[in-house]
């Protein structure tokens, strides 16, 4: 078992427990971030060339804006959403 199975598995558990959290009604942005995650590490191991989908010269991959720009930008909003104690 190599570590991209583990990364895989990893986010499997990130697009079940977003999933989960979206089914609650908790965190909307964290639940987008945990299947997106997801969505994205799938394209990335196993539909590569989704991936690495080129739409300007000079702006990374497709994949990697979601990964580096997206993800984290959703990680920060659930930060500053109100939740329900």
């Amino acid at each position: 078992m190599g570590w991209s199975t583990v990364y895989l598995v990893l986010a499997i558990l990130a697009g079940i427990l977003g999933i989960w959290n979206l089914a609650r009604q908790r965190n909307v942005f964290l639940s987008m971030t945990g299947i997106l995650w997801f969505l994205v590490i799938l394209f990335k191991q196993y539909i590569p060339q989704y991936y690495n989908v080129i739409i300007i010269r000079g702006v990374p991959v497709i994949g990697d804006l979601f990964l580096f720009a997206i993800i984290p930008i959703f990680v920060i909003l659930s930060f500053f959403s109100g939740g329900r104690r």
